[in-house]
């Protein structure tokens, strides 16, 4: 885990620039998505299947990839096995040393943040360097985890304009003050984030989850929030394109990572590999193809 003084955002510059890719592995086994995990017996079958999947992904990618996200629910939904399948995979990423951001979507008032904080921001099975958080409790319910983010060197993502179709239900709601809930919230990140130590390109630990599906959004985001690194979800499957997705970089080409899941971990070429060696060779094709994808776009914009 971090040394004192090295914190997440200086890390993920640092792999990113190393691997030349601002991908994110989105890690959301899905055990009936292929035959190699589809079908156990029981759940810790199951489980240690998965594990495995995704350990072939992560060996087969590591190198093409800016950091990856395990996304818990998945492994939640497989009961205790699944948790420690879900602990064996952050530590197999560990140890190819890559930035793991766990997408939990935590977030709750007091002595419980603070216990949110303390399982996935500290050390442990599950500490991650990075944290998904939901804000929608109060911006009060965000301090303990940033607290916990810049003690131990770790780094925050807030939802503020998520990808999902429904999202506008609330994201979109206009204040007295005319403006979007996700624009109101925005700017009180912003102002939180102006307190907050920088690394040298700029960026603190309090980042924002902005979707490839809202590009308009995200273009008005990366000019409230310049301090904050975004995650960018709904890159494929879910229909945001890489033009789209690089509306959330700085002008450097710096400052987000773009997630994607299924398109790397489930491509199509993957469907009848009956090894996992051969799942490997797909999920990177699938990684290259994309890296690339977004290298394009970002250099399209410089």
């Amino acid at each position: 885990m971090p040394e004192r003084g090295d914190t997440f955002s200086e890390r993920l510059h640092t792999r990113a620039a190393a691997a030349r890719s601002v991908v994110c592995l989105g890690l959301d086994p899905r055990p009936d998505a292929h035959p190699l995990t589809a079908g156990k017996a029981d759940a810790r079958r199951t489980a240690k299947a998965v594990a495995a999947y995704l350990g072939a992904v992560l060996d087969a990618t590591h190198d093409l990839v800016a950091c990856c996200k395990p996304q818990s629910a998945f492994f939640e939904a497989l009961g205790l096995p699944g948790l420690e399948a879900l602990a064996a995979v952050m530590d197999h990423a560990r140890s190819l040393d890559l930035p793991i951001i766990l997408d939990a979507k935590r977030g709750d008032i007091g002595s419980t943040a603070e216990a949110y904080a303390g399982a996935y921001l500290t050390e442990g099975d599950l500490a991650a360097d990075a944290l998904t958080v939901n804000p929608y409790l109060g911006l009060d319910t965000l301090e303990p985890f940033i607290a916990a983010a810049e003690k131990h060197g770790r780094g925050l993502f807030v939802l503020v304009r998520t990808s999902n179709p429904g999202s506008a239900d609330l994201q979109e709601v206009r204040s007295a003050a005319s403006e979007p809930l996700y624009l109101h919230l925005a700017r009180a990140l912003g102002e939180r984030a102006a307190s907050l130590p920088r690394d040298a390109h700029g960026y603190t630990s309090l980042g924002a989850v902005v979707g490839a599906t809202q590009p308009a959004a995200s273009s008005e985001l990366r000019g409230e929030l310049p301090a904050s690194l975004f995650l960018v979800p709904g890159y494929g499957a879910q229909g945001g394109s890489a033009t789209d997705a690089a509306n959330a970089f700085d002008a450097h080409g710096r400052g987000a990572v773009v997630n994607a899941a299924r398109s790397i971990t489930y491509p199509a070429a993957a469907a009848a590999a009956a090894s996992l060696k051969e799942v490997g060779a797909a999920a990177r094709a699938a990684a290259a193809l994309m890296r690339e994808d977004l290298a394009v776009a970002l250099a399209a914009r410089s």
